[in-house]
Parts: C-alpha cells; sequence; structure tokens
C-alpha cells in the first residue's frame, strides 16, 4: 500500500511541476498559446494536483 500512496505523491508533484511551468510560461511576452490559455491549463494541473494530495494524505491518515 505505500507504493501506491507513494505513487500518489508522485502524480501529485508532477501535476505542480506542470502548473508551475504553464504560469511561468504565461508570464512570457509572445508566447503561443495565449497567456488565458496558459492560465486555464496551469487551473487544471493545479486542481488534479491537489485533488491527487488530498486522495493521497486520505490514504497515508488511513494506512497509519
Amino acid at each position: 500500500m505505500s507504493g501506491v500512496i507513494f505513487g500518489i505523491f508522485v502524480v501529485s508533484l508532477l501535476l505542480f511541476i506542470g502548473m508551475g511551468n504553464y504560469l511561468l510560461l504565461s508570464q512570457k511576452a509572445g508566447v503561443y498559446p495565449p497567456k488565458r490559455i496558459l492560465i486555464k491549463k496551469a487551473g487544471v494541473l493545479g486542481a488534479g494536483g491537489a485533488i491527487f494530495l488530498i486522495v493521497g494524505l486520505l490514504f497515508f491518515i488511513i494506512n497509519t
């Protein structure tokens, strides 16, 4: 079970890194796709990361 929990935390971390990448890209001038699209993508990745983080924490608490 600890491997599954670790995997969930890794997926959460990757989603948060992707969110940060899109947010950094949206700050640059002259990027394609438009900034509003990048911010939407960052929001979706951030929400997914938060969901996986909550699920991982719940599994961690239940497992201990």
